[in-house]
């Protein structure tokens, strides 16, 4: 592959190439990696010492690969990865709450409500849910056990 840019505009693609890869071989385990992204990285890493960032990798003879160096992990683009994470968080954590205590009162008060209302039901646990987690953030979250029955 011949990649013609600056130095500058290789280290942007080289920040989403491994956001990219980040997102989708992230949670995989090395098997299970889907290959055509992980090898893309890999041609991207092995590119940067031509484009004066082979600081950034680093060959690692235990895996057979390149991987990014402790200074790249702890770059600025990072903090993008770190402020998409807490969002998709804290979104999920809402709608997830929201959906099952939507679909608890249905299940206990009224079984044949329709998925319109339904839906209703969800966005408006939705609303209290972001308020008070927008107020206190985790602290007034409670895991709370059923005892079992004897």
């Amino acid at each position: 592959m011949k990649i013609e840019c600056t130095k500058e505009e290789f280290k942007t693609l080289m920040d989403l190439v491994y956001a990219g890869n980040l997102l989708i071989n992230g949670t995989r385990l090395q098997a299970e990696r889907i290959k055509n992204y992980s090898d893309m990285e890999q041609m991207i890493y092995k590119m940067a010492e031509a484009f004066e960032l082979g600081d950034l990798v680093e060959y690692s003879e235990e895996f057979g690969e390149y991987m990014p160096t402790h200074e790249y992990e702890e770059d600025e683009f990072n903090d993008y990865i770190d402020e998409y994470d807490t969002s998709v968080f804290w979104e999920e954590l809402v709608m997830r709450l929201a959906r099952r205590d939507a679909l608890n009162y249905a299940g206990d008060v009224d079984q044949n409500v329709t998925k319109a209302a339904l839906k209703e039901m969800q966005l408006g646990f939705e609303e209290k849910y972001q308020e008070e987690i927008e107020a206190n953030g985790l602290m007034n979250l409670k895991i709370v056990r059923l005892e079992e029955e004897n």
